[in-house]
């Protein structure tokens, strides 16, 4: 993948824990890291009913316009099919900017994984 102005790469860690499934994101989700964001959003959320994902931000040290249509995307895909997103440890530049654009009205976030966990409950 080559390396963007703002950082080297995108790292995504999958896991399950209970019913939900977490990414972990560290690096740049930009113009060159969307992609293989989206295609693990895709991998891990196979169009099934009511999914329950959790993207943990707090290895995140960039995100511009791109990334943030992404998260838009998901979004988008996972409340289509009444399912529950929840961005945990959201960085402090990222938070100004979802609400500056209205964003943070959307998503919710949380401070932890755990916390996460815990407020979506089981299936």
């Amino acid at each position: 993948m080559p390396a963007s102005q703002h950082g080297q790469n995108l790292d995504i860690r999958v896991e399950r824990l209970d019913d939900c499934t977490v990414l972990h994101l560290a690096g740049d989700l930009d113009f060159h890291g969307t992609p293989i964001f989206n295609a693990h959003i895709d991998g891990v959320w196979t169009g099934e009913q009511g999914p329950r994902i959790i993207i943990d931000l707090a290895g995140l040290k960039f995100c511009d316009s791109a990334g943030l249509g992404s998260l838009v995307y998901v979004f988008n895909q996972i409340t289509s099919a009444k399912g529950r997103l929840i961005l945990v440890a959201v960085p402090d530049y990222l938070r100004r900017r979802l609400r500056i654009s209205g964003l943070d009205n959307h998503f919710e976030s949380l401070d932890t994984v755990e916390q996460a966990v815990l407020e979506v409950g089981p299936a």
